[in-house]
């Protein structure tokens, strides 16, 4: 079987573990915990890095951190693993889902700005699958109405929005007032589980440390000055997610090729289409995703793919189409996350996989879209 994803590891990451093992730093002290933030924040070009136990954990705490809570609206895509909507309630406020772009799949700036409203305090962004979200005029949306701007990256670490008026460009995390990663398995750069939350504010970053661990004075130790939470990684994990940021850029590269072969491979069948990429943004690439024209096709080719060892994952389902979700939200609202959701599937996009890997893959599934998609 060839599996969705696989991480990579080297003998870098192993000799970090021992260290940590040997040295008997395992858990949420250490050195790795702030050589990774401090490494973390200077590779994407921010001031503050704060190393959390899962990019779930760093969206909570970001909210936290920026005063989200009861009474307030949050807006955030429809289209996204169901974190961000998940930690929006779980600060008391309520979540205010949008429809996202047909290109680009992040939250759409016009239906962004039709749904605030004076309860409206901020605006979680997801940049999909490897694609900035259009910052431009989300961010003059955001400075136009005061609303506070969080950054979702776990899935797109070094994308970068491309200003259309100059051609300048600028990289994803580095917009808002606040920005989260993932270092889940099946992400760019993994160490099992594990997150952080970029930010400019020193002051922001003071207070998320506090809250992240149990809310205790920062100057003296089993001082609690307010409610916080265990949010915290390890050492053994920092250990880890350093060896892979070390060589994150040349990880991107090598994942950009796979993108290209799969892509190139694909682009003979005009019976689906491959993962758009808008003309404002330089994507990484994470998952492969393709679309095919029928959503009732994906389920029997995704049985048809797994019968002929290949796994592949359905695209997320829709975050309004979640059971704690349907009340007072109209799927009609949502056509372009329905569609998109309904008819992609992501493909095996492990950086191993190699080019007769590939050209299975494609082959199985051209077939069998021209002899099904009639």
């Amino acid at each position: 079987m060839i599996p969705i994803f696989e991480p990579e590891f080297t003998a870098k990451e192993r000799e970090y573990l021992l260290e940590c093992i040997d040295t008997g730093w395992i858990s949420s002290q250490g050195r790795f915990i702030t050589d990774f933030e401090q490494a973390y924040a200077r590779h994407t070009g921010m001031p503050h890095g704060i190393a959390t136990s899962n990019c779930t954990t760093a969206l909570h705490l970001a909210l936290l951190g920026l005063g989200i809570g009861a009474g307030d609206e949050v807006i955030c895509p429809d289209l996204t693993f169901i974190a961000p909507a998940n930690m929006i309630a779980m600060t008391g406020a309520t979540p205010v889902l949008v429809d996202v772009e047909p290109i680009g799949w992040g939250i759409d700036p016009q239906c962004l700005e039709a749904r605030i409203t004076p309860r409206t305090k901020a605006v979680i962004v997801v940049h999909a699958f490897g694609h900035a979200a259009n910052m431009g005029p989300i961010m003059a949306i955001a400075r136009r109405h005061g609303l506070k701007v969080i950054e979702d990256v776990a899935e797109a670490p070094d994308a970068q929005w491309i200003d259309p008026t100059d051609g300048s460009r600028q990289r994803v995390g580095t917009f808002g007032d606040a920005s989260c990663y993932s270092f889940f398995a099946n992400k760019i750069m993994t160490c099992g589980e594990g997150g952080m939350i970029l930010c400019h504010d020193a002051d922001l970053a003071e207070n998320l440390r506090i809250l992240r661990d149990h809310g205790m004075s920062r100057q003296q130790r089993y001082v609690h000055d307010v409610i916080g939470t265990n949010y915290r990684m390890t050492n053994m994990q920092a250990a880890v997610a350093l060896a892979q940021l070390e060589r994150l850029d040349d990880t991107q590269a090598r994942r950009l090729i796979q993108c290209e072969t799969y892509r190139r491979q694909l682009s003979g069948c005009a019976k689906l289409s491959f993962r758009p990429v808008a003309a404002w943004c330089a994507p990484v690439h994470w998952l492969t995703t393709i679309t095919l024209r029928r959503a009732e096709l994906r389920t029997p080719l995704s049985d048809y793919l797994r019968r002929n060892g290949v796994e592949p994952r359905p695209m997320i389902f829709p975050v309004h189409e979640a059971k704690p979700y349907r009340h007072g939200n109209d799927p009609n609202d949502f056509p372009v996350s329905r569609s998109i959701s309904h008819r992609s599937l992501h493909l095996p996009s492990a950086i191993g996989l190699s080019a007769e890997d590939i050209a299975r893959i494609c082959d199985l599934v051209i077939d069998w879209v021209e002899r099904n998609d009639a």
